[in-house]
């Protein structure tokens, strides 16, 4: 029973650390969608597309496209330029969108 306890807590306390050792970035880009990827299209065509089932992405100012974890956080950005603080997930591919806003222009935040 000690040991169980004791693997309990080794794993409660490794789960504890890794969380608290992602980092938030910042990065602009665009909001798309998982049908056109990084080819930048107009709100109304975004909106069209996720409607239709597609998934909305992330796009950063290199082109690299994201999937985004909690897509919810985009839905009033559709095809919009957009700064965000986020937690990226590399071996996924995908980010965690804390925060998100209109950007003016492409340049990093």
């Amino acid at each position: 029973m000690k040991r169980i306890a004791f693997v309990l807590a080794v794993v409660s306390i490794s789960a504890l650390a890794g969380a608290q050792t992602a980092k938030a970035h910042k990065l602009t880009g665009w909001i798309g969608d998982s049908k056109c990827g990084a080819s930048m299209h107009t709100p109304a065509c975004v909106k069209k597309c996720v409607d239709a089932g597609q998934k909305p992405v992330f796009v950063d100012s290199k082109n690299k496209v994201w999937a985004i974890d909690n897509t919810d956080a985009v839905s009033n950005y559709y095809g919009d330029k957009v700064k965000v603080v986020a937690t990226v997930d590399s071996a996924n591919n995908s980010i965690h969108i804390d925060k998100v806003k209109k950007a003016g222009g492409m340049s990093s935040m």
